[in-house]
């Protein structure tokens, strides 16, 4: 399975940690930045994910958890939670152009916080798509530090295709034209970036 290069800083300093405690002599205390570096590797994983349903379809943004649904009026809203264990890698939704990346600097409070949306360091994603824009907010939690985009605004994505990652722990929200979307998760669902249809759309 392939890595992220964002990987390297994280793996490499426990690497040298590690390697500098081993060459001391001090074997157990060379333990940790061992386990940091096996751990920097598994979460900056890079699967391959390819969705194999309809062009109707939008996929879920991260992996994680429904942590929040509503509607109001004119837009649905949900939230994912990502835990240290899923993949941190979020993709686009859907087929479309990259309108606007947006950053907020912010607070660092859990991800599952209602106000984590308000008050949290985020960045913003407005993509523009055949179902109208689809905007998507990757949001730093409790221990996540640093947002890291891969795209740049004007660029085309498409759908599933990787858009940014958070490292360590952090939350995905997702706002869609209500007139154009049929939600298809609900609170409590699992669901995986680039492979779970996240709702139905059409044309608009």
């Amino acid at each position: 399975m392939k890595v992220r290069r964002e990987a390297i800083p994280y793996a490499l300093s426990g690497g040298m940690l590690a390697a500098f405690f081993a060459a001391t002599g001090f074997y157990y205390p060379a333990i940790p930045p061992f386990l940091f570096l096996l751990f920097s590797l598994f979460f900056f994983r890079d699967p391959k994910r390819v969705y194999e349903g309809g062009p109707e379809i939008m996929v879920s943004p991260a992996d994680g958890r429904v942590i929040k649904v509503s509607d109001d009026g004119e837009n649905l809203f949900l939230s994912i939670f990502m835990s240290v264990m899923n993949v941190h890698i979020n993709r686009s939704p859907a087929d479309g152009v990259v309108a606007k990346k947006e950053y907020s600097q912010g607070t660092y409070l859990a991800a599952y916080h209602e106000k984590a949306s308000l008050e949290n360091e985020r960045l913003k994603w407005t993509i523009e798509t055949r179902f109208g824009n689809v905007e998507c907010t990757q949001i730093a939690g409790l221990v996540a530090r640093r947002i890291h985009p891969l795209k740049q605004a004007g660029e085309n994505l498409r759908r599933g295709q990787e858009f940014g990652l958070i490292a360590f722990g952090s939350r995905v929200d997702v706002l869609l034209p209500k007139r154009s979307s049929e939600l298809l998760v609900k609170v409590g669902d699992r669901v995986k970036g680039g492979i779970t249809p996240m709702a139905k759309g059409k044309t608009t």
